[in-house]
């Protein structure tokens, strides 16, 4: 069955090109894609603590990215106490890879075949920088509704100080980008990454 599932990804021109330079393929996710799953330590008061993923648009500008968010948003209230946070893109959003489950059966958001990367870091407000303008306009070109929500939310720019990539693509192989140490188990992951 695997390889009827890698056949038809190459017949759909989905597996290896380009997946060898992990680096550049993670940028390319991000430029490509146009939301993610950011995910914060709640403060909810329901459940403190607890891990909360929400979905997030987002912008990309020479590698940065971008988000336009409220301070009524949850996750900027868990942001407020603990501005580390997770981001998850998965080419499956783009509804368009035989591999992320666009032909039944032979495919699947979380197979190996379907690129995810996960992106940890520091959230930052970017409020009166100067990169706050360029920040605004590459969110608003990419997400033109963002410019007529409701002015009385809150709304500010914000950025991903990223800190750690973990990227997932084809052949089961995963791969943190800090230390580019190929793994064949998520349970073979590194715990200590270097922090710089």
């Amino acid at each position: 069955m695997r390889a009827v599932i890698l056949a038809l990804a190459l017949v759909f021109g989905v597996a290896v090109a380009g997946r060898s330079d992990k680096a550049a393929y993670a940028r390319g996710m991000v430029e490509d894609l146009d939301w993610g799953i950011m995910s914060t330590i709640s403060t909810a008061s329901d459940h403190v603590g607890a891990p909360f993923g929400n979905p997030q648009s987002h912008a990309e500008v020479d590698g940065v990215i971008y988000f336009y968010v409220s301070d009524m948003d949850q996750s900027m209230i868990d942001i407020a106490s603990n501005n580390q946070v997770g981001y998850t893109l998965s080419n499956a959003e783009k509804l368009s890879s035989p591999a992320c489950g666009t032909i039944p059966y032979a495919g699947d958001e979380e197979s190996p075949l379907c690129s995810r990367l996960s992106i940890t870091g520091n959230f930052l407000n970017i409020s009166g920088t100067d990169e706050e303008q360029t920040a605004t306009d590459a969110l608003f070109a990419k997400h033109p509704a963002m410019k007529n929500w409701p002015a009385d939310h809150s709304w500010f720019v914000g950025k991903l100080d990223i800190t750690q990539l973990w990227e997932v693509s084809y052949q089961q192989s995963f791969s943190d980008q800090q230390t580019n140490k190929p793994t064949n188990r998520p349970t073979d992951r590194p715990t200590d990454r270097p922090t710089d």
